[in-house]
């Protein structure tokens, strides 16, 4: 025991240096940052101009209806609107709709569509859009990992599974009005309608999804043909359609891809982006310290659950009695002090600022005595002396290198040795691990996290692990993991509207994710962004990562100007 405990307080103090290392400057080195870049002081919001973004890593689908990932969703955002949204106070408000009633002691929602509202094609929204867009992005032959949310839907098994032409539940009432009828109450339905995967598309979606359509919606940008280069860039351009008079008042917004995070700030700080979104650690900790920086940076909510996903349907892990041994065996707090800016330790599926956060559940924790015994109680006991037994093959762990993953799996290669778990590290790129670890069988083990799509603690236990969310090719519930307690929990929160119940049904369903160890839950992370002073009328989104459809630019300066005031300020 004594050595273990030496290679752990060892591996205490190197974190702090490997912190600066991995993800800062050179050790020692208090490098300055630029100044901000002025606004020109204009006292209304004006047209015109091009909103740059980066980032690290890459999307691979557009439609609301298909995979989507947290990169994408910024762009679908902008794309499509949908018939309710969150507002910038995380307020459910009607945007596509003019108003909602709820009818039938929960089962029905009709809505009364604005009239007149344009699609991208110049077509007008109507009652029948909206049915089309749902019964296509619902379409058994949809690879839609959200599918099941909307399960309540009456004859939603009769359409996917059954070959009924049409989906019951979404109803026609007018040219306008359209309602959703369920089966059965769901506390929430609402706020799951806000997701982009029912949005309305255009007509030239057709009735079936396909990858090779150019997407169209009715969102305050559009995408034109030959905009989206895969892997490298995407530019979306403003909707002159757009059914909200004004708006929106940038011209274009424009993504860089797979571009380092050293490069992003590099190109931030020379103006050739105006939004930082990811950091490292270091220069995020350079931007809060810095007063000139203050009023042009904010810190979001923790809406972001990360965990080691293990696949409950493959060796060893098909024992959760080792499940069990790697959720004891981690030491969270290495974890956080990699970027202790972004992340903080988290033993529950719940991230902090959830609704259903429950600061006293104490969930899953580092204990290594206990996670000894179950290895011994898994069949493969592991002697710490000698280094003996344990389970006898390595285990493929696959990860991207664009993330803090890249060392995250670093240090549970460490901790999981301690019991006698050897991991082998695999990188791949971010497309491919999400593809890999969504088929059954692929992978042992990955890094994985699950971030805010609606606000209920619903958007997390139904896709990450009800037997319905499984699937043969794009699975959200990556540990492949089904359990009919947690199952018949989470279906009776649905119905439940009564919240403290329902906070209730959700805590035992919590309880049996943190036994079972589906994941070892990790970590939570919240967003650190830094925009430039011309960047104006931005502020984090409670709930979608990055929304600029209110954001205008106001540059005092341009090119080459804007080059020599940045080295005269250095």
């Amino acid at each position: 025991m004594r050595s273990i405990r030496t290679a752990r307080d060892g591996l205490t103090a190197a974190l702090a240096l490997a912190s600066a290392a991995f993800f800062g400057a050179p050790l020692g080195c208090d490098e300055a940052l630029f100044a901000p870049l002025p606004s020109a002081g204009a006292d209304a919001p004006r047209r015109g101009g091009t909103l740059h973004l980066a980032s690290a890593y890459d999307i691979r689908n557009l439609d609301p209806a298909g995979p989507a990932d947290g990169l994408a969703v910024q762009a679908v955002q902008l794309l499509f609107a949908g018939i309710v949204d969150y507002d910038e106070e995380g307020r459910l408000v009607a945007d596509l709709a003019d108003h909602w009633e709820v009818e039938d002691g929960g089962r029905t929602y009709r809505f009364v569509l604005r009239q007149g509202v344009r699609m991208h094609d110049g077509q007008e929204v109507t009652a029948d859009d909206v049915k089309r867009s749902a019964e296509r992005a619902l379409h058994p032959s949809t690879p839609n990992p959200s599918a099941s949310s909307y399960e309540d839907l009456l004859g939603f098994a009769a359409f996917t599974t059954k070959g009924a032409e049409h989906l019951d539940g979404v109803v026609v009432e007018g040219p306008y009005v359209v309602s959703f009828r369920l089966a059965e109450p769901d506390a929430a339905f609402l706020p799951r309608l806000a997701m982009q995967t029912l949005r309305p598309v255009c007509r030239s979606a057709g009735d079936r999804y396909v990858d090779t359509w150019l997407p169209c919606g009715a969102g305050p940008f559009k995408l034109e043909s030959g905009d989206w280069q895969r892997g490298t860039s995407l530019r979306v351009v403003r909707h002159e359609g757009y059914f909200r008079p004004g708006l929106p008042y940038l011209d274009a917004v424009e993504w860089t891809f797979n571009m380092q995070l050293f490069a992003q700030r590099f190109r931030f700080e020379d103006g050739e982006l105006d939004l930082l979104h990811e950091q490292t650690q270091a220069d995020a900790a350079r931007f809060l310290a810095d007063p000139r920086w203050k009023s042009h940076s904010a810190v979001g909510a923790d809406t972001e659950v990360w965990g080691e996903s293990m696949n409950t349907r493959m060796p060893p892990f098909d024992n959760v009695e080792v499940r069990r041994a790697v959720a004891a065996a981690i030491d969270r707090e290495h974890y956080a002090m990699l970027k202790p800016a972004n992340m903080t330790p988290l033993t529950q599926l719940l991230p902090r600022s959830v609704p259903g956060y429950d600061p006293t559940f104490e969930g899953q924790r580092h204990d290594y005595t206990a996670a000894l015994e179950h290895m011994r109680k898994a069949g493969f006991p592991y002697d710490p002396a000698h280094g003996g037994h344990g389970w006898p093959k390595p285990i493929p762990y696959l990860l991207t290198d664009n993330s803090v993953t890249a060392y995250t799996a670093q240090i549970l290669q460490q901790d999981l040795a301690h019991i006698g778990l050897s991991i082998e590290l695999r990188l791949v790129s971010w497309p491919a691990l999400l593809a890999i670890t969504s088929r059954p069988g692929a992978v042992a083990m990955s890094p994985q996290g699950w971030g805010l799509d609606y606000l209920d603690p619903s958007n997390f236990f139904d896709p990450l692990f009800s037997t319905s969310a499984l699937a043969a090719e794009s699975s959200t519930n990556k540990a492949f993991y089904s359990n009919r307690n947690y199952d018949v929990l989470v279906t009776r929160a649905h119905r439940e509207l009564n919240p403290a119940l329902r906070d209730a049904l959700y805590r035992q369903a919590n309880e049996i994710l943190c036994d079972e160890a589906p994941w070892a839950f990790a970590y939570g992370t919240h967003r650190f962004d830094v925009h430039q002073p011309y960047v104006r009328g931005y502020k984090p989104h409670p709930v979608w990562q990055v929304d600029v459809s209110r954001v205008w630019l106001d540059r005092a300066t341009t090119g080459l100007q804007q080059r020599l005031s940045i080295w005269r300020t250095r």
